[in-house]
């Protein structure tokens, strides 16, 4: 048994850009006038030529000239070293080493993986959104790449059979081959699935925010069961609502209590060994991965604004895998 832990500053923030050009949100006051409706006069017109620029037109929405930096449409920063983590865990490991041919080991983690930007490539894992530049404490939130429990039990065990075994040593030949040199072999694996990121679709703060997530009614959205009966309502969608206009929204840059349909899976593995001289050998396999055609869900859908999908789950992932092998060892 063990704890491990650690805490990591400076990292890189490959979340949403950092956005400089932001109003704060003490402008939320100004309401209908951070509206891109709302034209005036451009000091820029003229003396920004290129065409394709919003700036290079005889007016420009209010809220343009309010930024910090009016000259510029947008002004961005990407992968600053500013990101922080906090990790903590407790781990367990049970093995059992070879004894009447049978191996066994078992892995436990159960752990907690904290931070404000989660990742600088998205094939690691859905990255966050950060809502307000200015406010940073606000994106600190269970990590998008937090896996909370993981329990893998695996074992392989070389049954009693055949030659040089308990039972059948002196078999003929023919049943040496039917029934000796087998080997049986199983990975189980138990594992909560990361948190889910509910979006807003869409960003109404007209403050030239990265990004805006909804509100929640203060009440946790979990539901238990199977999956199979909660298809098309994962968790309870009334909770969450879309933030409307001039508004940052409470919901979380990750929510803790929801997260995506977890893994629980056997592999497992046949194997015989044929022995054709004393050094040629031949092992025939048969593979199976998730053995019980268990089903593998995909996780529901997040955007508030899409009722179709938001907390249904419309597809399943994949489906059991036989794959049968022959190897010659010399």
């Amino acid at each position: 048994m063990g704890y491990l832990g650690s805490k990591g500053n400076h990292l890189i923030d490959g979340e949403t850009n950092m956005t400089y050009n932001q109003l704060p949100a003490s402008f939320f006051s100004l309401g209908n006038q951070l509206l891109a409706a709302n034209q005036v006069a451009n000091p820029f017109f003229g003396v920004i030529s290129n065409p394709t620029s919003t700036l290079s037109r005889a007016t420009v929405p209010f809220n343009q000239l309010l930024r910090t930096y009016p000259q510029y449409t947008s002004l961005n920063a990407f992968r600053k070293p500013q990101a922080n983590s906090l990790y903590h865990s407790f781990t367990l490991s049970v093995n059992k080493r070879y004894s009447n041919g049978l191996n066994l080991q078992l892995s436990y983690t159960g752990g907690k993986l904290i931070d404000d930007a989660s990742q600088t490539v998205t094939f690691l894992g859905a990255a966050g959104q950060k809502q307000d530049f200015y406010n940073r404490k606000a994106e600190r939130s269970i990590s998008t790449q937090d896996v909370s429990s993981r329990l893998v039990i695996s074992a392989n065990y070389d049954l009693p059979f055949g030659k040089g075994r308990p039972f059948l040593n002196a078999a003929p030949k023919p049943m040496e081959w039917i029934f000796g040199g087998w080997q049986v072999n199983g990975i189980i694996t138990f594992q909560t699935a990361v948190p889910m990121q509910i979006a807003n679709g869409g960003n109404n703060t007209q403050l030239g925010s990265p990004g805006q997530r909804p509100n929640n009614n203060g009440t946790s959205a979990r539901k238990t069961g199977p999956i199979s009966e909660r298809i098309n309502s994962y968790f309870d969608q009334s909770v969450f609502s879309q933030a409307g206009n001039f508004t940052f929204g409470n919901t979380s840059r990750t929510s803790p209590d929801l997260r995506g349909p977890g893994t629980r899976s056997l592999d497992a593995s046949f194997f015989k060994i044929f022995r054709i001289r004393e050094r040629v050998q031949t092992e025939f396999r048969v593979e199976m991965f998730n053995a019980f055609n268990h089903p593998i869900w995909n996780a529901p859908g997040t955007t508030v604004t899409q009722p179709g999908s938001f907390g249904v789950i419309v597809a399943k992932g994949g489906n059991r895998n036989l794959q049968l092998a022959l190897r010659l060892q010399f």
